[in-house]
């Protein structure tokens, strides 16, 4: 059986790019899996940062992190940023068809790669997983220990905030793709918490950092009005009609791993 991969590698035309998108525990590589993409480059961002970590001695359990593990653990993000970016750049140059694993949170800086990709002579997809809120956290949560140590469990702030701006990309990356973009949805089975107040007290409560510097009281301020701007659009974001609404755009697994190979094998 021919691969993909071979077929893309004997193929005269355009570098294909397959960019991910979801937010921490989506699942978004159980898609691809079904796939035979054995060989085909990718590139993540996690691998360097964990590599970083490890380098540093700082636990992987970042969402148990010491004021000391949380200082090391931005050092190695920001490392690990600008050696990633090295790693895309040399990928470019070299014209070679990759999968960039990664969560797309940010809209703005999706635009400019797509762009840079395509001035590069690339043809790019969209690979979009949307998962709830609870299984983001719930798979983040467990995910250390599920590892025996070997992958990260991020602070749940921060997955929280992640995924709620990879959620509201999705129409927007609808649009920006075209035709070259695909979603599906990986979901809890069962009932799901609705409320975002019991969400936080089951997954952001228990690891709340300790230890952190004083704020001033505008800084405080500053922060108790982000918190409660985020719990009010995060609680909207957990209502039927926005899921509904999400759903939408959503196709079966079977259904987007056909249109991958399309995208692969034009």
């Amino acid at each position: 059986m021919i691969s993909l991969v071979q077929i893309l590698k004997e193929a005269i035309g355009m570098p294909k790019a397959i960019i991910l998108a979801g937010a921490p525990g989506a699942g978004k590589g159980y898609i691809l899996r079904g796939l035979d993409l054995s060989g085909l480059k990718v590139l993540n961002l996690d691998n360097r940062y964990m590599s970083l970590l490890k380098k540093a001695n700082v636990s992987l359990d970042l969402k148990n992190a010491t004021p000391e593990e949380r200082s090391k653990g931005a050092k190695a993000m920001a490392q690990a940023n600008k050696e990633f970016k090295g790693d895309i750049e040399d990928t470019i140059k070299g014209k070679e068809s990759f999968i960039l694993d990664g969560t797309a949170a940010s809209f703005n800086n999706t635009i400019k790669l797509k762009d840079e990709l395509e001035e590069a002579g690339y043809e790019v997809f969209m690979l979009y997983v949307y998962t709830d809120l609870e299984r983001s956290l719930s798979q983040n949560q467990n995910r250390y220990e599920k590892s025996d140590g070997e992958d990260r469990s991020l602070a749940p702030a921060i997955v929280m905030r992640t995924w709620k701006g990879v959620t509201n990309n999705l129409p927007k990356y609808a649009s920006l793709f075209g035709n070259n973009f695909v979603a599906v949805a990986n979901t809890l089975e069962g009932t799901r918490i609705t409320d975002i107040n019991k969400i936080i007290k089951k997954y952001l409560d228990p690891f709340k950092p300790q230890d952190t510097l004083p704020k001033s009281p505008a800084q405080q301020k500053r922060s108790d009005e982000r918190k409660a701007k985020d719990k009010e659009e995060i609680q909207a974001m957990l209502d039927d009609d926005f899921i509904y609404d999400v759903i939408e755009y959503t196709m079966s697994k079977e259904e987007a791993q056909i249109r991958i190979e399309q995208f692969l094998r034009s």
